[in-house]
């Protein structure tokens, strides 16, 4: 009897116990990868023997990306969610480049790999790491990712902010640089512009020509993904809007015709 009332008793105490919700993962926190990023970014290049020196502070931030919340993301600021997503984007190609370092060619399958050397893509390219863009490579918001649905599926329809091209770093020499820092939310507005300021800035990535007709000479992500930024009309008028004078005139003369820079595969190593 006694021990069916002590049974009895502690199952109604640990009835009487309300159950509190476990509190789900906050958005990463992205000071261990502005801690990573100072180390290995020597500007516009990044040392992939620093980012394997400091492997562990990579992981450390991957596994924060990880166990992120995917609801309660959603449900912060919307600078919070982009703020996250490019700086996943960044690490996650950090990672991969550190897994598969030093790259070499091979191990990518017949198929990819005569696809390779069809565009004459480099040996240390990022396009000899097997299914680089399109495999499940990096965990993120407790779910496997691939680069390309971090950028294509959830960047780029969910935010619709073309400065996103400028932020985002494949790896490769003609790829907007990854800069020594994370991108953070109050800060997100300020880095954006100056992304794009440095990418107009470079005439590897932006040049506009007199001549007859005039041309807009830019990074052929911005042919790739130029509808995210209108078309050719559209990418003339977002860089009509951010210079002057004369500049301007000729961004929006009708008869200026956009050229694209060939693109430059080479990874963004200090010793490529």
């Amino acid at each position: 009897m006694v021990r069916a009332a002590l049974l009895l008793s502690s199952a109604w105490i640990a009835a009487a116990i309300p159950i509190l919700p476990v509190e789900a993962q906050a958005p990463a926190d992205h000071t261990r990868f502005t801690e990573l990023l100072q180390e290995v970014v020597e500007f516009p290049r990044v040392d992939y023997q620093e980012v394997l020196r400091h492997r562990g502070i990579l992981d450390a931030y991957m596994e924060e990306l990880a166990a992120t919340d995917p609801d309660r993301l959603t449900r912060e600021p919307e600078e919070v969610q982009l703020t996250f997503w490019i700086n996943a984007y960044n690490a996650c190609m950090l990672q991969i480049v550190a897994d598969h370092y030093p790259i070499e060619r091979g191990g990518v399958g017949l198929l990819q790999g005569a696809r390779n050397l069809l565009a004459s893509r480099p040996s240390n390219s990022v396009w000899w790491i097997r299914d680089v863009f399109d495999g499940p490579h990096c965990r993120v918001a407790q779910a496997d990712r691939s680069l390309d649905e971090i950028e294509h599926e959830i960047i780029r329809p969910r935010f619709g902010e073309p400065r996103i091209h400028f932020a985002v770093n494949c790896a490769a020499l003609s790829c907007p640089p990854l800069w020594p820092e994370a991108y953070e939310p109050d800060r997100l507005e300020e880095q954006l512009q100056r992304a794009t300021e440095n990418f107009m800035e470079d005439p590897e990535h932006f040049r506009i020509e007199e001549g007859s007709p005039p041309t807009l000479r830019v990074n052929r992500v911005l042919d790739w993904f130029g509808e995210d930024f209108g078309n050719e009309d559209g990418i003339k008028e977002f860089f009509a809007a951010r210079v002057g004078g004369n500049q301007a005139r000729i961004l929006r003369n009708p008869e200026t015709r956009v050229d694209y820079f060939d693109y430059d595969w080479t990874l963004n190593d200090v010793d490529p």
